[in-house]
């Protein structure tokens, strides 16, 4: 079963700023919102996390309506978000972070001990206010509590803003990784490049519509690509 999305037209209450868009993501693989700023392609992530308005077209996963669905509820469906910004709880411990992420769970422990086995590095700071950490391991923190929900598919925005060149290759092959082990992702990433290196498929957005898609190494290999997109050299 996967996530699809249909047609879609999504935004904030006024025109939609995502036109007739539509994708799926099935289990165990990856694929990337590429294109321009201001394209749309976090609306259109968001209109998928229930942030963003759906106002035309259908949006399932494993087959249920998701439009209907608070954001909250959409998370417990499966479909969960990690956002650009405000991701963590900067004044409580990362354990307290996590122990959030996961209310109202009656078997936290087992969650966090799963997530802790992916990601060992959060282990080493447990017990740390998540406001004091650095960058990249705010970010490692914030995945590891999008993980104690659970996800069937995980849509993530920017993981690698304003992290180190070296941190932003070891993020997304830690997503990728993810990926593999079954987990659904979708990605919005500056990062177009190593975005595309690393998945499966790709769609490009522009003026909120998908006008590419297809393979990721196909759409990373035209010749127009940089120029056309990003106001790179060919």
């Amino acid at each position: 079963m996967s996530l699809v999305l249909a047609n879609v037209e999504a935004g904030y209450g006024g025109d939609p700023i995502v036109h007739g868009a539509s994708l799926t993501v099935a289990p165990g693989e990856t694929v990337a919102l590429v294109g321009p700023n201001g394209a749309g392609k976090s609306t259109l992530l968001k209109s998928v996390a229930g942030v963003a308005r759906v106002s035309g077209g259908t949006l399932t996963l494993d087959g249920r309506d998701l439009v209907p669905l608070s954001p909250a509820q959409r998370a417990e469906a499966g479909a969960v978000y990690l956002p650009q910004d405000r991701n963590i709880f900067r004044t409580l411990t990362v354990a307290e972070n996590l122990a959030a992420s996961a209310w109202g769970a009656k078997d936290i422990a087992r969650r966090r001990e799963r997530v802790v086995e992916l990601l060992p590095t959060v282990k080493e700071v447990m017990r740390q206010r998540a406001g004091g950490l650095s960058g990249g391991q705010r970010q490692m923190v914030a995945l590891a509590m999008a993980l104690m929900a659970e996800p069937k598919v995980l849509l993530v925005d920017e993981p690698t803003a304003g992290l180190s060149p070296l941190l932003v290759g070891e993020m997304l092959d830690m997503l990728i990784g993810l990926a593999r082990a079954g987990l659904g992702l979708l990605i919005v990433e500056q990062n177009a490049r190593a975005a595309l290196d690393r998945a499966d498929r790709a769609l490009v957005l522009v003026d909120g519509r998908v006008v590419r898609a297809g393979p990721a190494a196909e759409l990373a290999g035209m010749e127009d690509f940089g120029q056309l997109f990003f106001g790179e050299a060919a």
